[in-house]
């Protein structure tokens, strides 16, 4: 649903620039029969949930199982009310690993069902104006990133820096079922008002 929307709405800002329409697919990372290939007018959006602080690790295998080619990458991870943990940094070096270029990064609050009863949303509830603001912003760099045919005339990304640390996975002690219950226990749990952060 997150990432969905990130692609829908960055896709409707980049119209607003480009000479051809720009549309968007949405795929999940972990079906099989979907091949995926990437080319230098692609942007291309990764998100995940965070378990315990970290990405799936199903999520990890099939990120590493892509091949980047070296394209415009927005990474993003939704987390309930306590902290992603290395969730991002994870996210953007497995992207990186497979040779996609991170030009952004984002975590994004899915407020847990105690803060949803607190504050009256109904559920799921993200957090859409830092959503939003992301959006404007990664556009903003696309648009300054994509503004010369010319390559060697491109403007080179500064690197992304999203917090973490390594190790991350060595091998993963929770079942995705069993991380995803732990997941809803914490958030359950947590009262601590979080925000989301993205980096760019």
């Amino acid at each position: 649903m997150m990432t969905e929307k990130i692609a829908r709405d960055l896709a409707g800002k980049l119209c607003d620039f480009s000479h051809e329409k720009v549309s968007f697919d949405c795929f999940d990372l972990e079906d099989k029969t979907v091949k995926l290939g990437f080319d230098e007018s692609d942007v291309v959006v990764i998100g995940t949930p965070v378990y315990m602080g970290k990405i799936p690790l199903p999520a990890a295998k099939a990120i590493h199982g892509l091949k980047g080619n070296d394209v415009m990458t927005l990474v993003s991870v939704s987390y309930g009310g306590r902290s992603y943990g290395n969730a991002l940094f994870e996210l953007q070096h497995c992207a990186e690993d497979s040779g996609f270029k991170v030009i952004g990064a984002g975590a994004f609050m899915v407020f847990c069902k105690a803060l949803l009863k607190e504050r009256k949303f109904k559920a799921p509830a993200i957090d859409v104006a830092a959503l939003i603001d992301f959006e404007e912003a990664a556009s903003s760099k696309i648009k300054r990133l994509s503004g010369s045919e010319v390559k060697a005339l491109k403007i080179k990304p500064a690197p992304v820096e999203a917090p973490g640390h390594m190790p991350i996975h060595r091998v993963s002690r929770y079942s995705t079922v069993a991380a995803a219950t732990a997941q809803r226990v914490c958030e359950m749990l947590s009262m601590r008002k979080s925000r989301s952060e993205w980096f760019l």
